[in-house]
């Protein structure tokens, strides 16, 4: 099975350079990677970063998939005040031109959080921020990917999957978060719309984003619907170094996160 690697692995902890991140995936057998760099924060790239970035990961060797959107607090999908919605569909398309430029094909987008107080304005803003954006995603051939993060959003995304063509709204599927909330059932109803995987590992207690086989996940369950969904793509692992729980050296940890492929 071709696997792919999430770019912050180490972002939290050791901080690895971008050019020493990349040498290291390639070392370990990885020749794909899920770019996740910033996608908590409100950085715009330049032309000269793109540039740069999509210069690294080739000149490793590299392939990128797809491309993890970036939100903050202030600055996301579902923001009700016009300052935050008009910043997070200005990182969006920034994004969506990034994963283009890489070679990407899609932008993982988190849903607005269901049950949270003015939930009806929130996702009514969340379907404009994403008709803002549908005619750069449909000229750049790039699909936005919806990533279930929180119980219940299999609502949202059975929204989301009866308003929008796939070519436009697909489904980022999320073991970890699949396992915290406990609805892996309701999110293999939708194979159809799957674009991206983010495949990690926890005890159903915290988003450990630990390697298969670490946790509690029912990883024969998890991969036989994988390959039963005609998913083509390489399965991307999410897993990140946590010092709290990880004590290993990293290149300890990324034989440890090789090794855990042998689940797939």
């Amino acid at each position: 099975m071709r696997s792919s690697i999430t770019t912050d692995l180490f972002n939290y902890s050791y901080k690895l350079a971008l050019d020493e991140k990349l040498g290291l995936f390639k070392k370990f057998g990885f020749d794909y990677i899920h770019w996740c760099d910033n996608w908590n924060d409100d950085e715009i790239y330049s032309s000269d970063q793109m540039k740069e970035y999509s210069g690294l990961i080739t000149d490793h060797g590299l392939t990128c998939l797809d491309v993890h959107g970036t939100a903050t607090p202030k600055l996301a999908i579902d923001s009700l005040e016009m300052t935050g919605h008009r910043g997070f569909i200005k990182l969006l398309e920034n994004r969506i031109q990034f994963c283009h430029m890489v070679g990407g094909d899609a932008v993982v987008v988190h849903p607005p959080k269901v049950y949270r107080a003015n939930y009806e304005k929130r996702v009514h803003m969340s379907k404009k921020a994403l008709l803002a954006v549908q005619g750069l995603c449909i000229d750049l051939d790039v699909t936005l990917a919806i990533e279930n993060c929180h119980r219940g959003d299999h609502v949202i995304l059975r929204d989301y999957f009866s308003l929008y063509d796939p070519e436009f709204i697909g489904f980022c599927f999320d073991s970890g978060h699949s396992n915290l909330n406990n609805n892996l059932d309701y999110l293999m109803r939708f194979s159809d719309r799957l674009r991206v995987t983010h495949l990690h590992d926890n005890q159903g207690l915290q988003d450990d984003h630990q390697y298969p086989g670490w946790g509690t996940i029912d990883w024969v369950k998890v991969s036989g619907w994988l390959r039963d969904s005609g998913y083509g793509k390489p399965w991307n692992l999410e897993v990140a170094y946590e010092p709290r729980i990880n004590d290993e050296s990293v290149e300890e940890y990324m034989q440890k996160i090789k090794d855990s492929t042998v689940l797939f």
